[in-house]
């Protein structure tokens, strides 16, 4: 007879003994209960306890016998579940481990890639959603860990499978999160990376149509019309094709929202964002150390700058043959009203509708957008400062007041109220006569005047109330660091 059949047949003897003291302690347990409705019977109840007690302390023994030696005959498991798992708990632990899977699907995006040198996540280690990940994980692996460490007993596992599954809940909810997050960001990069390939096409002089940028701008005007948060996209400048995808792909978010409320371009959104979409193409032929300049242009410089809009024009041939129109938004939407702009210095009446309403999302785009050379303006300063130049002249002021309906505040973002509390925007007010009304969207609050987080939102229309008031956007780095621990997808 070989080791392994003696330990095993130990085993089946360890374990014979341990059932038939299992059943010493119930009978005993029985024989207690019926002696307990007499009342002459206190000496014979202690003995059966006694005995109970001395039962319960030999199966703890022989269950921490034959537990090392089964680990012995499998050695390839760290840990062996309850010989008996619940329904129940059957049921949580595979719901764990599906968990776990959908969350290391999610590896990519939040981890590098050791398969791929050049694959990168798509969030860095200091975002938020990341931190959330990396929790998740863990919390899930724990909670998994826990499940050999069950009792066999029915009615404890039972109990146990409460926590448990409290647990995995928190973790569902918390997949959930991730997924949107991860997605959202995918789709963004897909935005990008889409209008960088027909912009790189056109520099490329290859024949086009444009049908693939019909198809972005309509999920783009499909975004707005859902009323999304409007995001600003941050463009590298040392890469000119990336550079001028982002801010196209923010001038026709911003288009998107207020092209609606033009009596006279509200009947052809799709053409306001293909203008601009393709507007800012000319930017590819423009030295990248220029566009990264983190210092003022001189005259030079600024010369070439401007002439991205005449090359712009003749990049996008292919498309003009089926949107003539095209060319002179293209060309123009640096022009102003008074003369003042580039490339032509044209006037008044010279300029189109189409192309005023394209130089007012453009100024304000790049308003809320870092450069090189400045940090981005807040919401609040850039839609006063575009009001400003309709008010001199320079934009069209129709199109200007047009930018009212976003509010100072946008909706997606993140703010800080004067007593200290802090929310994200959920919906803007429709303009009224009141010079108020466009500071007072309506606020989902998250954080409280002490700095603490509130067990839910809390909504807040600020228009139907005196206080309190706005009293600043939050960078994206600020509202990380505030609410990216307790709140990660308002940001």
């Amino acid at each position: 007879m070989s080791e392994t059949q003696m330990l095993l047949g130990k085993i089946q003897a360890l374990r014979q003994r341990l059932e038939q003291a299992q059943g010493l302690a119930n009978e005993a347990r029985t024989a207690a209960a019926a002696l307990v409705e007499e009342t002459a019977g206190n000496r014979r109840l202690a003995a059966f306890e006694r005995l109970i007690e001395e039962s319960d302390e030999h199966d703890h023994q022989l269950d921490r016998m034959v537990r090392p030696l089964t680990a012995l005959v499998r050695k390839d498991e760290l840990c062996t579940l309850p010989r008996q798992l619940t329904a129940r708990a059957r049921r949580a632990l595979e719901r764990g481990r599906d968990l776990l899977l959908h969350l290391r699907q999610l590896a990519d995006a939040f981890e590098p890639s050791e398969e791929s040198e050049t694959a990168s996540p798509l969030f860095d280690r200091h975002d938020p959603l990341a931190k959330l990940y990396r929790e998740t994980i863990a919390l899930t692996d724990t909670a998994l860990r826990m499940v050999p460490l069950f009792p066999d007993t029915t009615s404890a596992q039972l109990k146990l499978c409460e926590g448990l599954e409290a647990i995995l809940n928190v973790v569902a909810e918390r997949q959930q999160i991730l997924s949107a997050g991860v997605e959202r960001q995918r789709r963004e990069g897909a935005y990008v990376a889409r209008l960088v390939e027909l912009l790189t096409a056109l520099d490329r002089g290859a024949t086009i149509e444009k049908h693939p940028f019909l198809a972005l701008a309509e999920e783009v005007l499909n975004e707005a019309q859902a009323c999304g948060p409007l995001r600003f996209l941050e463009g590298d400048a040392h890469n000119p094709a990336h550079f001028a995808a982002c801010h196209g792909l923010t001038t026709a978010r911003v288009a998107g929202r207020i092209v609606r409320h033009d009596p006279e371009l509200r009947s052809r959104p799709l053409d306001v964002l293909l203008a601009a979409l393709v507007h800012e193409v000319g930017m590819l032929r423009i030295p990248p150390e220029i566009l990264a300049c983190p210092a003022a242009l001189d005259e030079k410089q600024r010369r070439i700058v401007e002439s991205h809009c005449h090359l712009g024009v003749s990049m996008a041939g292919p498309l003009l043959l089926e949107a003539p129109w095209l060319a002179e938004a293209i060309a123009g939407h640096h022009e102003r009203l008074d003369g003042t702009g580039y490339p032509d210095g044209l006037r008044d009446a010279q300029i189109k509708p189409l192309t005023r309403l394209l130089a007012v999302c453009d100024v304000y785009a790049a308003l809320c957008t870092r450069r090189p050379h400045r940090p981005a303006y807040e919401t609040r300063t850039a839609l006063t400062d575009t009001l400003l130049l309709a008010e001199q002249g320079q934009l069209d002021r129709h199109y200007a007041e047009c930018l009212l309906h976003l509010s100072f505040y946008p909706v997606g973002s993140v703010v800080e109220l004067a007593d200290g509390a802090v929310g994200v925007v959920v919906a803007t007010p429709q303009p009224r006569h009141e010079l108020s009304s466009p500071a007072r969207p309506v606020v989902a609050l998250l954080m409280d005047a002490q700095g603490r987080p509130l067990p839910l939102p809390h909504h807040l229309d600020l228009a139907q109330y005196d206080s309190p008031s706005i009293v600043r956007t939050l960078s994206v780095a600020e509202g990380r660091e505030v609410l990216g621990e307790r709140f990660p997808e308002w940001v």
